[in-house]
């Protein structure tokens, strides 16, 4: 009598189910979404960046992003049995996630300071010009620190789909493995033996 008093109802189950499919979809969607987003976010000028770098830099944030959600499909195999089967780095594969979200926000912070400081040395040359019009009139050859720039921009979105591809991955592999979330939660991998 108390077992099927806790039990959730048959209703419940399936929209628990639901929500499960739906959010694991969605997190294998947004590691293709967060790789495009370099070319809206520069197409919008989203992010204030130099007119002569934008161009080259939302080649090559999609790129890295791309290059990345390849890798680390590619190596779901691996990655499955060092997430799941508590193997000597499964601690450091779960907290990856978790670094790239702060190596994305610290190169965030990065970028902003470089552009600030690069803002700033062009003014202390004597160009008297609003932010806008430095960013858009600036050549390639003049912008201050722009390796800097290049480099924390880069960081932005490359960390931010490591982030991302990791997390989906895990979900994708959970799935395909169908282990028990239960399970999971208790330190010990294992299988439900029924498509969830």
């Amino acid at each position: 009598m108390t077992d099927q008093a806790n039990r959730p109802a048959p209703e419940n189950t399936l929209r628990i189910h639901a929500f499960a499919r739906f959010f694991k979809n969605y997190m294998s969607v947004s590691t293709i979404v967060a790789a495009s987003i370099p070319i809206p976010v520069a197409s919008w000028k989203l992010i204030p960046t130099f007119a002569q770098q934008r161009g080259f830099l939302t080649v090559y944030a999609s790129l890295f992003c791309f290059l990345i959600l390849a890798f680390v499909f590619s190596m779901r195999h691996r990655l499955g049995r060092q997430m799941f089967f508590n193997g000597s780095f499964s601690l450091t594969i779960a907290w990856l996630p978790s670094i790239f979200i702060v190596l994305t926000l610290a190169s965030i912070i990065a970028y902003h300071s470089v552009l600030q400081s690069s803002i700033q040395q062009l003014r202390a040359l004597g160009l008297d010009a609003s932010t806008a019009d430095l960013l858009n009139r600036m050549d390639s050859t003049e912008i201050p620190n722009a390796l800097a720039l290049a480099a924390s921009y880069l960081g932005i979105f490359a960390f931010a789909e490591a982030a991302f591809v990791l997390m989906a991955i895990r979900e994708y592999l959970q799935d395909l493995l169908r282990l028990d979330e239960g399970s999971l939660l208790r330190g010990k991998a294992e299988s439900t033996g029924t498509d969830t």
